[in-house]
């Protein structure tokens, strides 16, 4: 039994096989067809001649190429394949605006995405710091100073929250809304002004009471500091002009109308600057004065100033000048290179005292020189003061000739007798009978062939319209601009 079994194991295992069967594919399948050639090659007992398989694999290949076009480039297929629609070639102008119309949405969309982010910062000033500092309390000595820490925030973050947000998300149905939006609410935004203006006095606040106010930051858990967070509206005011500078590009590109937009642009880059201003302002140390009741703040400038006294030259120094509307104000600079630099008040100049002459006279008064960066600096400080004299004269004019001045404005006489007028004789610059004496402005050469321009002051007078009649005969000092 035994012995039989193995003699059956050993026929079995030289019976020959038959050959492995083909798996039957679907088909429709095209890899099936395709190698059907080299299948049927390969379960053939007899062994193909090297002509056979060159031709087996040639017909594999065109078969290939024929099913899957454009996998082999360089090699066109002998089947055609599939017909399908031609696909138009877009014009590059309709590209072109396509592609400046999504870069348009793509900012608008940061606009709106940012604006919320933004609301959501000032929630935690406004529900996280203030609040806890309300029910923890502040330290005696800093009893009302926490008012002035935060300034008016709060009135920015209802603004932002209750109203803007949501304006500028109706600007995804209407592009055109958004330059509208920054146009009609510019005097809202001047809020961030007044923010500025108080931020210096904030920050020393904080820095003086740094203990306290990290115990408020880890008792709200907040990753940010305190000065992190008050610093976001003024990073937000300075993101608005750079996203709407974006949002005209993209609109120049696509060939839309941008008038809007530009002015919206010109809006929203005046506001920081005015921002700007008003913190180096909150940063003016020593003036006694009070700066809300000086006008409006026209222009500030670093210059380098020399005084001449009684004869006696002094030796330049640097100092920051303020021109409102009403006074010039002269700064000594403090903590230079500090990122928060501070000013000492040096000296102030009352605008109504001044006056523009057209050439440097000699004399004993005491002279104030400033040197400019450059020759533009200088040029628009001069057509500032000379705005300022023309309003201030035309203002006294009106008080004592005011049917002759409504007439003018009218337009129905001269208007030339308020302003100051070029005489046909020359290049002399003559003040009519209405105008003050003194404000004659024009530019004359000196041995070095540099431009200046004389400013003479008067610090006289009783009353302000006594020093603006008499400027042209009381002087007590003179200021120079030169470049």
């Amino acid at each position: 039994m035994q012995s039989g079994g193995e003699e059956e194991q050993d026929e079995d295992a030289h019976t020959p096989l038959p050959p492995r069967m083909k798996i039957i594919n679907d088909p429709s399948d095209p890899d099936d067809k395709s190698s059907s050639l080299l299948t049927s090659l390969q379960s053939s007992s007899e062994v193909p001649s090297a002509a056979e398989l060159v031709s087996a694999i040639e017909k594999l290949v065109k078969t290939k190429m024929s099913l899957e076009p454009g996998v082999y480039p360089g090699f066109t297929p002998l089947c055609p394949p599939e017909q399908t629609t031609p696909v138009q070639p877009r014009n590059p102008e309709q590209e072109q605006r396509a592609k400046a119309m999504r870069g348009r949405m793509f900012v608008l969309n940061e606009l709106i995405q940012t604006e919320k982010d933004y609301v959501k910062d000032l929630g935690i000033v406004v529900e996280g710091f203030m609040k806890r500092i309300e029910e923890k309390g502040v330290p005696d000595d800093m009893k009302g100073k926490d008012k002035i820490v935060f300034g008016n925030i709060h009135q920015i973050y209802d603004w932002h929250r209750d109203f803007f947000v949501g304006e500028l998300e109706k600007c995804l149905d209407d592009h055109e809304h958004l330059p509208e939006l920054f146009i009609k609410h510019e005097r809202r935004l001047h809020m961030y002004v007044v923010y500025c203006q108080n931020k210096p006095k904030s920050e020393f606040i904080v820095a003086e009471y740094d203990t306290y106010f990290d115990g408020i930051q880890q008792d709200i858990q907040s990753r940010l500091s305190i000065s992190d967070f008050l610093i976001k509206p003024i990073q937000r005011i300075t993101k608005y002009q750079l996203l709407l500078k974006d949002f005209l590009k993209y609109s120049s590109k696509a060939g839309m109308d941008c008038e809007q937009i530009e002015k919206a642009v010109g809006l929203m880059s005046q506001v920081p600057k005015l921002c700007n201003d008003m913190m180096n302002l909150g940063r003016l140390q020593g003036f006694e004065g009070k700066l809300t009741s000086q006008g409006k703040l026209l222009q500030q400038e670093t210059f380098f100033v020399t005084v001449q006294d009684a004869g006696v030259l002094s030796r330049s120094k640097e100092r920051r000048v303020f021109l409102f509307e009403q006074i010039v104000i002269f700064s000594e600079l403090l903590r230079k290179g500090s990122s928060t630099p501070g000013y000492q008040f040096k000296k102030s100049i009352k605008v109504s005292y001044l006056g523009l002459e057209d050439s440097l006279s000699r004399g004993s008064s005491e002279r104030f020189t400033l040197q400019a960066a450059n020759v533009d600096i200088k040029q628009v400080w001069v057509q500032h003061i000379q705005e300022l004299l023309d309003a201030q004269s035309n203002f006294l004019s009106a008080l004592q000739s005011p049917i002759v001045y409504h007439n003018q404005q009218s337009g129905g006489g001269n208007s030339s007798s308020l302003t100051r007028n070029r005489s046909s004789s020359g290049n002399q610059t003559t003040a009519s009978s209405h105008s003050r004496p003194s404000s004659v402005v024009g530019l004359c050469s000196t041995e070095k062939g540099k431009s200046q321009v004389k400013v003479s002051t008067s610090n006289g007078g009783s009353s302000c319209f006594d020093s603006m009649v008499s400027v042209c005969r009381l002087y007590d000092y003179q200021l120079t601009f030169i470049f």
